[in-house]
C-alpha cells in the first residue's frame, strides 16, 4: 500500500525523497569554527505543488500525485524532461523536491529532513551536531512563470512575494535579501514598471538576476547565444542603474568574455558572477580541460572589471563534473576541500578577499553533500586566513553587496 499511497495520508511521517536519502547516508559532521557568522548569499526555495515553472504535467495532476506518493512524482517529472534538463538536475530531480523554509532550516541546523516543525532548543536530538551560525540568507530567483501575469515583464513578480513572506515568517533569518527576476530582454520601457513594483512592495529586494548561460544542447531551454549584447537587454541595464539594484547572472565559462564586455559597458552597476561562471566539466566535456580553459578567463574578468563580484559556489552541482551525485555515499568536507581547493584559491587570488562570497547554492548543490559539509569544506580551504578575511568571505562582503540590514553585519 505504501507504494501507491503516501505515508502522510495515514498520519505517518512522509517518505524521504531519494535526494534526502542520499544526503542522509553521508557522514554527519559538526560545524567547524561554529562561531563564525555566515550570510549565505545564494539559495533557492521551491514547491512544484504551488509554483508554475512550465512543468510537463498539469498543476492539478502534480498536486494529486504528490498527495498520493511524492516519491513516484519526482521520477515521473524527471522522465518528462529533455536530456539536457535531466543532465542538469540529475537523477535526483532536485527541482521537483519541495524545498521551502522548513527544509532549508533543517539543512541549516544540521537536522534530517522531515515534514515536522523544527524542534525547540530543549528537544534537540541527543548527540546531533549543530550546524553553522547562519545569520541571514539571500534568496535568488529560480524560474517562475505566472500564467496570470499582465505581461512577460511581471511573470516572476510572485516569486519575490513568496520570498518576502518567508523572510517575514522567519524573522529575516531566511531571505534577508532577495534577488528577483525581471526578463531584461523585454526592454527598458517594459522593465521599469516591474522593477518599481518589486521595490515598492517587497522591501528585501536587492537585485535582479537574468542568466546569460548558453551552450547548445544544454540547460537552460530558452537561452540565447550572446544575450549580453542584445539591444533590449542592455537598455534594461540602464533601469537597474537608475534604481540602484545589483545584477546577478549565472553563466558557463564560455560566456565569461560576454560578461566582461557587459561589465565594462556598465561600470556603475554592481555585477555578481554566480557559481564562478560554471567551468563545464560534466560528460561529454572534460573537467580538467574545462578548469584550464576557465582559469585565464576568470582572471581577465577580475582584472578588467572592478565592478564584478564572484560567488564561490556551484562546485557541488553536476555541471562542474566531480560526479558526486553518482556516489553511493557523498564525500565529507575534507575530500570536498581537497577537490574544490584549486577552484576556490584561484578565485580568491584573482578577485581578492573583498570581492568574493562563499555561498551554498542549495538545494542544487545538495546532490553532492550536506549543507554543513559544504561550508565546512570552505572553512577548511581558508583555515589559515585571518579572522578578518574569514568574516569578509563568509559574512561582511554579502552584507555590503546586498545592503543587508542585519545587526553587526559590517566589518
Amino acid at each position: 500500500m505504501g507504494i501507491i499511497f503516501s505515508r502522510s495520508l495515514w498520519g505517518l511521517p512522509r517518505q524521504k525523497y531519494a535526494l534526502e536519502v542520499h544526503v542522509d547516508s553521508a557522514e554527519i559532521e559538526a560545524a567547524i569554527d561554529p562561531d563564525i557568522p555566515i550570510i549565505d548569499p545564494h539559495h533557492h526555495l521551491w514547491d512544484a505543488r504551488d509554483q508554475d515553472k512550465g512543468w510537463p504535467i498539469p498543476p492539478i495532476v502534480i498536486k494529486i500525485l504528490y498527495k498520493l506518493n511524492p516519491r513516484i512524482m519526482v521520477p515521473l517529472m524527471y522522465s518528462g524532461q529533455e536530456a539536457r534538463v535531466q543532465n542538469f538536475v540529475t537523477k535526483f530531480m532536485w527541482a521537483a523536491v519541495p524545498y521551502m523554509e522548513n527544509e532549508m532550516l533543517r539543512d541549516v541546523e544540521n537536522l534530517p529532513q522531515s515534514d515536522q516543525p523544527l524542534p525547540d532548543a530543549g528537544d534537540w536530538p541527543d548527540g546531533r551536531p549543530q550546524g553553522h551560525r547562519i545569520r541571514g540568507t539571500v534568496y535568488v530567483e529560480s524560474g517562475w512563470h505566472d500564467p496570470k501575469a499582465a505581461s512577460r515583464a511581471f511573470k516572476a513578480v510572485p516569486e519575490a512575494a513568496l520570498a518576502q513572506a518567508v523572510a517575514n515568517r522567519t524573522g529575516g533569518r531566511l531571505c534577508s535579501g532577495i534577488v528577483a527576476h525581471v526578463p531584461l530582454t523585454e526592454g527598458i520601457d517594459a522593465v521599469r514598471p516591474a522593477l518599481k513594483k518589486l521595490i515598492d512592495e517587497y522591501p528585501n529586494v536587492r537585485g535582479i538576476r537574468h542568466e546569460i548561460a548558453y551552450r547548445e544542447c544544454m540547460f537552460p531551454l530558452e537561452s540565447q547565444p550572446k544575450l549580453a549584447y542584445n539591444e533590449n537587454f542592455r537598455s534594461s541595464f540602464l533601469a537597474l542603474k537608475e534604481v540602484g539594484l545589483t545584477f546577478d547572472t549565472w553563466l558557463y565559462h564560455d560566456q565569461i568574455p560576454d560578461l566582461r564586455d557587459l561589465a565594462l559597458a556598465f561600470p556603475g552597476v554592481t555585477i555578481v558572477c554566480d557559481h564562478m561562471a560554471y567551468p563545464v566539466g560534466f560528460p561529454p566535456y572534460d573537467r580538467v580541460t574545462a578548469f584550464e580553459e576557465w582559469k585565464p578567463l576568470i582572471k581577465e574578468l577580475a582584472e578588467k572589471c572592478p565592478n564584478v563580484m564572484v560567488k564561490i559556489s556551484g562546485l557541488g552541482s553536476a555541471v562542474v563534473g566531480f560526479g558526486y551525485e553518482h556516489r553511493r555515499i557523498p564525500p565529507n568536507s575534507e575530500e570536498l576541500a581537497d577537490a574544490w581547493g584549486p577552484y576556490v584559491r584561484h578565485c580568491l587570488e584573482c578577485f581578492g578577499i573583498n570581492r568574493c562570497m562563499f555561498a551554498s547554492n542549495f538545494p542544487v548543490d545538495k546532490v553532492s553533500c550536506s549543507y554543513t559539509s559544504l561550508f565546512n569544506a570552505f572553512k577548511r580551504i581558508v583555515n589559515e586566513f585571518s579572522d578578518d578575511d574569514k568574516k569578509k568571505l563568509f559574512y561582511s562582503n554579502a552584507a555590503r553587496v546586498y545592503r543587508l540590514n542585519i545587526p553587526d553585519a559590517q566589518t
